[in-house]
């Protein structure tokens, strides 16, 4: 068995003189252990510029292995003589384990036969010392890797115009993906493993047929809400985003072109990282209230339908609906504030599950149905974002603000903070 890592030798001699023992830099090598005549094994690994490779005995040689971080691919093998340490990175986990076991039972002088783990003494060939690739551009169908299978190493894919109906599932194995562009195909969903690629930057998805972005997906500890800082939503057929978005606290654009989207989520100004937002050519009525929140360097919501002011309410206030709450009212906000998980129609009726997903909230964090105060005013956008393009053809800077307040103290906190009264 031949595993392909990265290598590193120090010197611990001159390390011990507050010297450099080594060259500052890893060595693209495969690594293997081969037996001589005599039983005796040895630990081999070639480079590129050593394809005959280097050889180090193991039996009772080995001083010490670090293995602490053999799950991200990590190891430091510790040798008596030379005196060297032997730093191994960017190798697979699963064969990297098999080996450090076999370099163990060799070091203790126990027989390593029936275990598939030696290898020959041939020096390695171009293809196995050769730098792994890290990025790769398909842009037909016929170039799609069907048969063979994507590069481990792999930081940068670029998938266009092969038809893909669905995301292939290899995909969420490539742990060194940071970009990950597959616009210009059709894909109609995104599935919940997505979520789960812990290095995942970038994620390019315009110009499919997606219809909805699954809730799943944006749950606070999915790992890619962390790493995910680009995301490119345009020209799909998108109608709303989920609730939770905002669970994306990394995101620093967004691009939203070209979907028939009706409202943005009503805590999309917790993404305080947010610095590019692209909605044009959406059918937004409204701004949620936290979107005022935001700090922008650009912003483009041009060629949306927003609510001019002849269609506003001279005072503000479209809708005062306090009274006391129902029961279930109360049950309802008490669901919502403590993410009591409701969404499954085998044990909650149908009309309940609709009736929670009504629920808006306030500013204050508490959720509310049917008892709320709803109004609308005009923003001006300019005050939260530096290169503003205009809203329509005439340049127009204000957009209509909607929010709901769940109690009359809530309404007197934030118009005595000129928050909402302009």
């Amino acid at each position: 068995m031949r595993i392909k890592c990265q290598i590193e030798i120090l010197n611990r001699c001159a390390a011990s003189q507050g010297l450099r023992g080594g060259c500052g830099k890893s060595a693209q090598a495969t690594l293997f252990l081969a037996r001589k005549p005599g039983d005796i094994v040895f630990l081999i690994f070639c480079t590129a510029k050593d394809k005959q490779g280097t050889k180090y005995r193991v039996n009772k040689n080995i001083q010490q292995i670090f293995g602490k971080f053999v799950c991200d691919g990590k190891a430091t093998i510790r040798l008596k003589e030379p005196v060297v340490d032997m730093c191994i990175s960017k190798a697979d986990p699963v064969e990297l384990k098999r080996i450090l076991k076999a370099i163990k039972s060799a070091h203790l002088g126990e027989t390593l036969s029936g275990q598939s783990i030696l290898s020959s003494m041939a020096p390695a060939k171009t293809k196995h010392v050769e730098k792994p690739k890290t990025k790769l551009v398909v842009t037909s169908r016929k170039d799609y890797p069907v048969t063979s299978s994507f590069p481990l190493m792999l930081e940068r894919l670029h998938i266009h115009d092969c038809n893909l109906a669905r995301l292939d599932s290899r995909l969420f194995n490539l742990k060194h993906l940071y970009l990950l562009d597959v616009s210009s195909n059709k894909i109609k969903t995104l599935p919940t493993a997505l979520s789960q690629m812990e290095s995942l930057c970038e994620l390019n998805v315009a110009k499919n047929e997606i219809s909805e972005i699954p809730a799943e997906l944006c749950q606070p500890q999915a790992p890619w809400c962390k790493t995910l800082k680009s995301l490119n939503l345009g020209n799909n057929k998108l109608t709303c985003l989920p609730r939770n978005f905002h669970n994306f606290f990394n995101l620093w654009q967004l691009q939203l072109c070209n979907n028939s989207i009706t409202k943005l989520p009503e805590q999309l100004g917790k993404l305080h990282n947010l610095r590019r937002l692209a909605a044009s050519n959406n059918s937004i009525k409204y701004l949620p209230l936290s979107f005022t929140k935001l700090h922008l360097e650009t912003l483009d919501l041009f060629m949306n339908p927003f609510v001019n002011d002849t269609q506003l309410p001279s005072n503000d206030v479209v809708c005062c609906s306090l009274k006391i709450p129902s029961l279930r009212e109360l049950s309802g906000r008490i669901i919502r504030k403590h993410q009591i998980f409701y969404d499954n129609y085998e044990y909650v009726p149908y009309l309940l599950i609709q009736y929670l997903n009504c629920s808006r909230q306030c500013q204050c964090g508490n959720f509310c149905f049917e008892t709320r105060i709803r109004f609308l005013m005009q923003f001006d956008l300019s005050r939260i974002c530096q290169n503003l393009i205009g809203l329509d053809h005439t340049g127009r800077k204000h957009a209509p603000v909607d929010a709901v307040l769940c109690s009359c103290n809530c309404y007197r906190r934030y118009q005595s903070h000129g928050i909402i009264m302009q």
